[in-house]
């Protein structure tokens, strides 16, 4: 079988507000947010933030950088 490894993924999940991400960008921590809007991401930024669980916060902002670079 030859495949095109330059050929980008089909496969990959939407979230609510209809981003798309490819399964190849998503890591096992990311994959807890795929599906969550962007609302849905910056309520739970402001939740985690309040109580002080900051690596969350890496995560989850993470994640909303790549949804506005992309």
């Amino acid at each position: 079988m030859n495949q095109d490894t330059n050929k980008p993924s089909s496969l990959g999940f939407y979230s609510a507000d209809g981003h798309f991400q490819q399964v190849t960008s998503l890591t096992s921590h990311s994959l807890e947010f795929v599906s969550k809007s962007r609302l849905e991401l910056e309520d739970l930024l402001k939740h985690n933030l309040l109580l002080e669980r900051y690596e969350k916060c890496a995560l989850i902002r993470d994640e909303l950088l790549k949804r506005k670079l992309a």
